[in-house]
């Protein structure tokens, strides 16, 4: 008997090589998989020595795949998505009716959890567990949905929108009072709060004054590295934050924050909630969509 069965190569250098792929980096797969580059690098090479020809294109700056690493990397990610799909559902019993929503910790804290505490009232026998991360690669937990801003097409999964936004610059009141209905040469001027986040999808200031049609300099400001932590400094007088007016409403409502002014662009993708095909959806996944995209 033939040692594979399916002519694969081994399956180690098979998964490194989507995860660099996936990254478009060998320093962000090796952060994933805790090896060093030089380990990821190894079994690249030992793949396209094995099936003799080129993965990634190496004679350019940067991690580009060639023709041939594009190809095997759509049908490994396609793959890996199917073999993690069922085996997300063989872990659950027949009687496990947990369902398992990821999101950020914004969209957690201002938007999802309130709808959890209504749903909880209306369904106490589903209970939900909600996995928050920031990480857009964040591994090694099965989630029913996930709620995400912008959207990658994959095959295997589903999506629908749950809202659209508007960015507007929003600070504390007495901010705002400091700095009454600024032009946007003003605004760019004064202090801007920065999210430094992995996910690149969400919008930041440099794109939405650039939406505006304003090319000037723009204050460095303060740099953070969480949405919330943001929020919180804008409402301590810090400065301004980029803000998503339906998504920060409770704030906005509350006069923990204000609108600064009264310009603002509509936010380039919408939040989308995605989930498998639905035919493969559980009854409990489907109530939780289906109640959230009815609280929108």
């Amino acid at each position: 008997m033939s040692r594979r069965y399916y002519k694969l190569p081994p399956l180690t250098s098979l998964a490194t090589f989507e995860t660099a792929a996936r990254h478009r980096s060998f320093k962000g797969a090796a952060e994933e998989l805790g090896v060093t580059p030089g380990a990821v690098s190894h079994q690249i090479k030992f793949l396209e020595t094995e099936l003799g020809l080129s993965l990634f294109d190496r004679k350019h700056h940067g991690n580009n795949l060639t023709d041939h690493g594009e190809s095997l990397f759509a049908v490994l990610q396609s793959s890996f998505t199917a073999v993690s799909s069922t085996l997300a559902n063989l872990r659950r019993s027949a009687n496990d009716k947990e369902v398992t929503i990821s999101a950020t910790t914004a969209v957690s804290g201002l938007w999802l959890t309130p709808r959890l505490s209504q749903f909880w009232r209306k369904h106490p026998e589903i209970p939900v567990n909600q996995h928050v991360t920031d990480n857009p690669d964040s591994q090694g937990v099965a989630v029913d949905l996930r709620i995400c801003y912008g959207f990658v097409e994959n095959e295997s999964t589903q999506k629908h929108t749950l809202f659209k936004d508007e960015l507007v610059p929003v600070c504390s009141s007495h901010f705002a009072k400091e700095h009454p209905n600024p032009s946007i040469d003003e605004l760019a001027q004064l202090q801007l709060i920065h999210l430094r986040a992995k996910d690149k999808n969400w919008s930041n200031w440099f794109s939405w004054f650039s939406a505006l049609g304003y090319k000037g300099k723009i204050s460095q400001g303060t740099h953070v590295n969480n949405y919330m932590i943001a929020l919180q400094a804008a409402a301590d007088g810090t400065g301004i934050v980029l803000g998503w007016r339906h998504l920060c409403k409770p704030k906005i409502d509350n006069g923990e924050l204000v609108v600064l002014g009264d310009t603002s662009i509509p936010a380039p993708s919408a939040i989308y909630i995605m989930s498998e095909k639905e035919e493969l959806l559980p009854n409990n996944v489907k109530a939780l969509r289906n109640f959230l995209i009815s609280k929108t």
